[in-house]
């Protein structure tokens, strides 16, 4: 059992995916309940939350986007985001990729964020495509 754990743990890729994951949980951003979602909000939690994957700018090009596969969305191209209702971003942040059929490595972040976080985030890759939704 022992040799099982240490060769599963050995990878350097799986370090830092259990580090980024343990950080991620452990360190949630709160927003007031009262609050609006706001872009600025949206911001503050995609720089905490979305750009280890997704990258500072949203081009799909984080530090952990090479170990991924299939590769993080690119929230900067607005061809492909206007294809996703905000229902549709609402539904994978909160359920993950796997609730709606997409990666499974995209995680579930109906735990550590409210609706009006979840709404905000939204307002907040609007932003980053410059683009509205079909």
């Amino acid at each position: 059992m022992d040799t099982i754990f240490h060769h599963l743990f050995s990878s350097p890729i799986i370090q830092v995916s259990v580090l980024i994951l343990l950080s991620l949980g452990l360190y949630p951003i709160s927003v007031q309940a009262s609050e609006r979602p706001s872009v600025s909000e949206g911001r503050k939690l995609y720089m905490h939350y979305c750009t280890p994957c997704h990258g500072i700018r949203g081009d799909g090009m984080g530090f952990n986007a090479e170990n991924l596969d299939p590769r993080p969305a690119n929230h900067t191209d607005s061809r492909f985001m206007s294809k996703r209702t905000d229902r549709d971003l609402y539904e994978v942040i909160k359920g993950g990729g796997r609730a709606v059929g997409k990666a499974t490595l995209m995680p579930p972040w109906g735990g550590n964020l409210n609706d009006t976080q979840i709404k905000s985030l939204i307002l907040y890759l609007r932003r980053l495509c410059m683009c509205k939704h079909e």
